[in-house]
């Protein structure tokens, strides 16, 4: 309790109670130093606030009009603190960074299970590269994204894991290789391949993968479009390579994992020093 604090509790307890013996046990301090209090809080406001009757304790007008003023300046700053607690709770409102390859995979959940459970929570989504999500909560142009982790974390942002997926040699049903249990990269090289454009963490991985083996992948499109990526294997372009968790069932294809396993670790991301509010809490 800070000196102001001290003299506020002293005058309110003291004026309330009006008795020295039971104020100070309610203060739980020694009569003796609520004395010594009392007299100090008269030498600094330069008025007579009390009058001593033996142990009781009567209130001079002046000590009447400071205590009905110091009562009032306490209400208001408890009406404050409840405010800010209250906006602190929830803003209802929370700006999300989902990049395309989650969100095929997430929206569904965010609008239908989270939308039904905070309705009163209003959900911006953005669907930038995984790059650009996680400078966006560094600028604070969102509250949180969800990202697929790379190796190169940002000391400024705070990361906690939601899930690690495989990545996998992705074909259509009767590919050459749709019955196999596992692929080598050197097999998946020497297949043609789309992938997904350089500004997913899946398609940097999977290169520096080739790259660190010697290998050149056949690489014939790249797109930020995943669903253009899903077409073209579901129309028997070429072999792609994509995270377990970006297809659903509905697309009917075939995954097969890498005798290397290979692996995307998906995490929440937001600002170290930031303040996280309730609202964002439930989404976290």
């Amino acid at each position: 309790m800070n000196d102001d604090d001290s003299a506020d509790a002293v005058l309110l307890c003291v004026c309330q109670l009006q008795n020295i013996t039971r104020a100070a046990e309610q203060l739980h301090i020694a009569q003796s130093t609520l004395s010594q209090a009392m007299q100090a809080l008269e030498r600094e406001t330069g008025m007579n606030l009390f009058h001593h009757a033996g142990r009781n304790i009567f209130i001079t007008q002046d000590g009447q009009n400071l205590f009905a003023r110091v009562s009032e300046l306490l209400q208001s700053v408890d009406h404050f603190d409840d405010a800010v607690r209250e906006m602190a709770r929830s803003r209802n409102h929370v700006r999300l960074a989902l990049p395309p390859q989650l969100a095929s995979l997430l929206l569904p959940r965010l609008i239908d299970d989270f939308g039904s459970a905070c309705p009163q929570i209003r959900l911006e989504i953005v669907e930038p590269t995984g790059s650009e999500a996680a400078r966006m909560v560094q600028d604070e142009e969102v509250d949180m994204a969800v990202v697929n982790l790379d190796e190169s974390k940002q000391p400024q942002l705070s990361y906690h894991r939601l899930s690690s997926k495989p990545i996998c040699f992705a074909v259509w049903p009767g590919h050459p290789m749709a019955e196999r249990k596992t692929v080598s990269f050197v097999e998946a090289a020497a297949q043609p391949l789309v992938l997904l454009g350089h500004g997913f963490f899946v398609t940097r991985k999977i290169l520096r993968e080739f790259a660190r083996r010697g290998l050149t992948p056949q690489v014939r499109y790249y797109s930020d479009n995943l669903s253009s990526i899903i077409s073209l294997l579901q129309h028997h372009t070429a072999a792609g390579i994509l995270s377990s968790q970006a297809l659903s069932a509905q697309a009917n294809l075939q995954l097969i994992p890498f005798d290397e396993p290979q692996a995307l670790t998906t995490c929440i991301i937001t600002k170290k020093g930031r303040q996280i509010y309730q609202d964002q809490r439930r989404l976290h």
